[in-house]
């Protein structure tokens, strides 16, 4: 196989969805039901209160989209939408104990998986290779931005 880092990239990519979707399909979630839970559970532990919106936003999904994911994820258990105590009209978001246990068996699996990926290899290593991630990122963030303009 050719040094295509693209495609090596795309690879580790479709390894960590594949694992990510498996854990999932094992709490009866589907893998966009789990990536809300995991917005959540981030804006839950950064104590922010989310609504509709922000996942729409954050997603880059529209309305009915978002709103058939959490009605799905309301019937199952896993969140609860409680009006807004300062505007009616908002729902604000907010996970159930089910979706604390799944969040955390995620995160715990998160840890293994990591051990998987740098096995082998040393911190100073692991820092290497986490700084070239982000400097990639950055570049192909910098670039989206200049074409935004």
């Amino acid at each position: 196989m050719p040094d295509d880092i693209i495609l090596y990239i795309r690879f580790v990519h479709f390894a960590l969805e594949r694992e990510k979707k498996s854990l999932f399909e094992t709490h009866n979630l589907t893998a966009s039901q789990g990536d809300i839970l995991l917005f959540l559970g981030h804006a839950h532990h950064h104590q922010n209160a989310l609504n509709q919106k922000n996942i729409e936003e954050h997603f880059h999904l529209t309305n009915p989209t978002v709103t058939g994911l959490l009605k799905r994820l309301e019937e199952k258990g896993f969140i609860e939408r409680v009006k807004s105590e300062t505007d009616a009209r908002n729902k604000i978001i907010h996970l159930t104990d089910q979706s604390f246990n799944v969040l955390k068996k995620f995160f715990e699996h998160k840890q293994e998986m990591e051990k998987k990926l740098f096995r082998g290899m040393s911190e100073e290593k692991k820092e290497v290779v986490l700084g070239y991630l982000k400097e990639i990122l950055a570049n192909l963030n910098q670039d989206h931005d200049v074409c935004k303009k």
